[in-house]
């Protein structure tokens, strides 16, 4: 049975023993297609984890009970990151209460988010 068929018998409320024994097949492909899907993502969020720690160690090291500004945080750990990034970096710090997450005025530019040790 091909698909338009299948798609017609259903249209017209035809249901038969080939039509079910089509659609369980059709579920295991969608099943493991979606396993698949889970494993690589999985995968790519390891690969990805392990290529951010360092970036978190660094990071850590130079922070203080002062709040710095995420371009300080960057010159200060002698990385080549954008400061867009670091939010993303200590997200997790931030919602566990290990780094605490204020506005810091800077003058010529106004207020900034800060980042310190709690």
């Amino acid at each position: 049975m091909t698909r338009r068929e299948f798609y017609e018998n259903v249209k017209n409320g035809v249901i038969n023993d080939e039509m079910m024994a089509m659609a369980e097949s059709e579920i295991g492909k969608l099943d493991h297609t979606n396993e698949l899907r889970k494993e690589a993502t999985a995968r790519k969020a390891v690969e990805k984890e392990a290529e951010r720690a360092p970036l978190r160690e660094a990071l850590m090291k130079v922070m203080t009970k002062d709040a710095k500004t995420a371009s300080t945080l960057i010159a200060e750990a002698g990385l080549e990151i954008k400061p867009q990034s670091i939010p993303s970096l200590l997200k997790g710090f931030v919602e566990d209460g290990t780094v605490v997450k204020s506005d810091v005025k800077v003058s010529g530019k106004g207020k900034q988010k800060g980042y310190a040790l709690a």
